[in-house]
């Protein structure tokens, strides 16, 4: 099982990058085949990481996007309670 390592912003770029790169390959089939085979085949690469939300390149690199959660400030706890008896 794989550790997931892309945030929401990540996520969002590579979908739409995915999405205009298959819309830019459908586009260019005709004049273009090799290229927009090759454009077709890197969007469907950067829209299946998109989905998946994990980045094979990223778990290499040691790179996570996602966002970290906040410390939690502590909270100080009295030596002694006020309610004790005197």
């Amino acid at each position: 099982m794989t550790t997931k390592n892309t945030g929401g912003v990540d996520i969002a770029i590579r979908a739409v990058l995915g999405t205009v790169l298959m819309v830019w390959a459908a586009v260019f089939a005709d004049p273009h085949p090799f290229l927009a085979l090759g454009a077709a085949l890197v969007a469907t690469v950067i829209l299946a990481t998109a989905i998946a939300v994990v980045c094979p390149l990223y778990t290499l690199l040691g790179v996570d996007t996602r966002p970290r959660p906040r410390a939690q400030p502590r909270i100080r706890i009295k030596a002694q309670p006020s309610h004790q008896l005197r």
